[in-house]
């Protein structure tokens, strides 16, 4: 394994996951947590640009890159990682099975490896959020990669430090493909003017 859960790091993974526990959050995390939240926010995202931008598919294939580009470079890095999420290796985690809490049990030998590092659901979510804060200023939307990094700890299946590396590796690819957009923008504004000055 590439690295152990600093003390600290664990410390928080287990007062968020064990402690701060109620059945609002047992409702509303796994929602955040969904692949198809964040789809759904993403598509909003875009119906909210488009109505003040000419180029909606430019931005509709840059989410689309860059959501895809992201999720691919954190399974590069949980290859090479191979750090075991904490409802394998912390005792008494919470997790969600089959639609269903459950708490692992303290006499389960802890993983030795796992595919924790980094958290691609925070990646997606920042990348995402990165590309639509660029076209357009939307401040508030950083609230949804927080909700959904705290909602991997939440569910156990993360550590912290897997969070903040998944927003750090969708902010990386996002500024890979905020030049592409720009490309595909101005391309999609010229044609749209030439269509338009010929009718």
């Amino acid at each position: 394994m590439f690295f152990h859960a600093a003390d600290w790091d664990q410390a928080i993974q287990i007062a968020i996951n064990q402690h701060w526990r109620c059945a609002v959050l047992d409702f509303l995390m796994p929602a955040l947590s969904d692949s198809f939240f964040l789809w759904i926010m993403s598509v909003l995202g875009l119906i909210f640009v488009a109505r003040k931008q000419n180029a909606c598919l430019a931005l509709a294939l840059a989410l689309g890159l860059g959501i895809g580009a992201a999720d691919l470079t954190c399974s590069l890095i949980k290859e090479n990682t191979q750090r075991a999420r904490p409802y394998k290796s912390v005792p008494k985690t919470w997790y969600r099975d089959d639609g269903h809490w459950m708490q692992r049990p303290d006499t389960l030998p802890a993983a030795a490896s796992g595919s924790s590092y980094p958290s691609a659901h925070a990646a997606n979510a920042a990348a995402a959020v990165w590309i639509l804060c660029a076209v357009q200023r939307m401040r508030w939307a950083w609230v949804v990669p927080v909700m959904i990094g705290y909602s991997r700890v939440y569910l156990g299946k993360h550590f912290p430090v897997d969070v903040m590396a998944g927003w750090a590796t969708g902010l990386a690819v996002a500024l890979v493909f905020l030049p592409c957009y720009e490309l595909a923008a101005n391309f999609a504004r010229s044609r749209w003017m030439r269509y338009r000055l010929r009718t």
